[in-house]
């Protein structure tokens, strides 16, 4: 009786370690960027808006305010880009998209196009203040093998950059309103 236990045990052991995924020493986390600016929501969300333009984004897919219920209530907004362009052609895609992250290993693949696309939220906050959460997702086609498109995580260099930019525009638009709110 006492084998079949331990037998049992040691099944039920292996079983549980074959069972549980693997992650690989390369796979990233998301980054996530976070920041608090000194501006009403109204700036910000120009400035989100204007970041975008100037980075090539196009129209965004989701453009949502969702404006407070009750008055003196705060402000949210939601903004996910459409997928802005960052190398097309068989000859520069790759080295472009292994600068801004670990593109998946596919043998003799050709990629032939990368995009990034931005999810930003945006919150008011009391006493004039606005955070702003942003994430992003690379992708891109590769033509050769999978014919598909395949997504991935950023390293964070073209979150960093985005962020800087809308808080410059954030700024600029803080100036330019001189201590008037909206």
């Amino acid at each position: 009786m006492m084998i079949k236990r331990l037998s049992v045990l040691m099944l039920v052991a292996v079983l549980a370690v074959c069972i549980v995924p693997e992650t690989k020493a390369g796979d990233a986390e998301q980054v996530v960027l976070n920041e608090t600016l000194d501006g009403s929501f109204g700036k910000v969300w120009r400035a989100v808006k204007r970041a975008m333009e100037v980075h090539g984004c196009g129209k965004p897919q989701t453009e949502k305010v969702i404006e407070p219920a009750e008055e003196g209530g705060l402000y949210k907004g939601i903004y996910i880009s459409d997928f802005c362009i960052l190398a097309t052609g068989e000859d520069t895609t790759r080295d472009v998209l292994e600068r801004y992250g670990d593109i998946p290993r596919i043998r003799g693949g050709m990629w032939i196009s990368g995009r990034i696309q931005y999810k930003i939220n945006i919150r008011e906050e009391a006493q004039n203040k606005t955070k702003i959460t942003l994430k992003a997702e690379l992708s891109g086609f590769e033509e050769f093998i999978t014919n598909q498109v395949h997504f991935w995580t950023s390293n964070g260099l073209l979150e960093r950059e985005m962020m800087a930019a809308i808080v410059k525009y954030s700024n600029e638009e803080i100036q330019k309103a001189g201590s008037t709110d909206e």
